[in-house]
């Protein structure tokens, strides 16, 4: 048994090494943007930079996707009600060391007490930033911006967030999947609320910028957990809930009555939504097929 964890472990390591990178045209020296970003001296102040790839056209705000393409999102609450968000489409110049941007939409939101925006007092403040985003030796991000000046004193740090415990991922994905039922008449419903924990679950865990090989022991881990009984029922009723996610991942699908009938439209459309959230949604699912996939 001892020797069947260690297989299964080094395969997982091994293949989530080659998960998604969106960015595997770029030269080998040239620096990884992707993360989140912050810097402890500017209070919930976060920078999100993605791979164009993974983005869905509103975020790319039109462009077409590339790979030395990123979409790039500050999000600054000043309150529980007032925030500042930034979107940008950066390009990698020619030295492929610098993020280079112009178009920048800055827009400060203000929410009512239901999380409402209220369009009345949310307006665009600057919609033609430039600037550029730059990373040093140390692995630090340095920003310049046209427009925020607090930009030139921050030095960002990546944030690398911890997995979730074999017990978590096992609680969170494993026991919903094997609770799902078939050929029942809430079967539907119980998918639908079921896809909705599993976005709900990637959105606390941000699996595409997490220390991968933990990730991965962790996840092997709580599939050995299950009995055989427990693993027949993962491997029935797996493909039904990944065929929905993975549809919900599509830009051009619509979420769907049952989520409405199910009570959870709203919560579904903010979650599928966010381009983060849905990365972290491919990103895991990509390691659990991987992990079952036929030898």
């Amino acid at each position: 048994m001892k020797k069947m964890i260690s297989i299964v472990l080094a395969m997982m390591i091994a293949l989530l090494a080659l998960a998604p990178s969106f960015a595997e045209d770029a030269p080998a020296e040239e620096p990884d943007f992707s993360g989140i970003w912050t810097d402890g001296n500017f209070d919930r102040m976060e920078l999100s930079i993605l791979p164009s790839e993974v983005c869905w056209s509103d975020e790319r705000m039109g462009e077409d996707a590339g790979a030395r393409k990123y979409v790039i999102q500050m999000l600054w609450p000043s309150s529980d009600s007032e925030e500042s968000v930034y979107n940008i489409v950066a390009e990698l110049d020619e030295s492929g060391t610098k993020l280079t941007y112009e178009g920048g939409l800055f827009a400060e939101f203000v929410y009512d007490n239901n999380g409402n925006v209220v369009e009345e007092d949310t307006c665009l403040v600057e919609d033609n930033g430039t600037g550029f985003f730059s990373i040093n030796e140390e692995g630090r991000l340095y920003w310049h911006d046209s427009y925020l000046a607090e930009a030139d004193d921050m030095t960002l740090e990546r944030n690398v967030a911890q997995a979730p415990s074999p017990e978590e991922i096992l609680d969170s994905y494993y026991r919903k999947v094997i609770g799902l039922e078939t050929e029942t008449a809430g079967a539907s419903l119980k998918l639908a609320q079921t896809v909705k924990d599993i976005f709900v679950f990637c959105s606390i865990n941000p699996f595409w910028c997490m220390d991968g090989e933990e990730f991965g022991k962790n996840l092997a881990l709580a599939q050995l957990t299950l009995n055989d009984e427990e693993k027949a029922a993962f491997d029935r009723n797996r493909g039904a809930l990944t065929q929905e996610i993975a549809r919900l991942l599509m830009e051009n699908e619509e979420t769907g009555s049952v989520y409405a009938d199910a009570g959870i439209e709203n919560q579904i459309d903010a979650l599928r939504n966010d381009m983060t959230i849905r990365f972290s949604v491919e990103v895991f699912l990509y390691a659990v097929e991987t992990l079952n996939e036929e030898p």
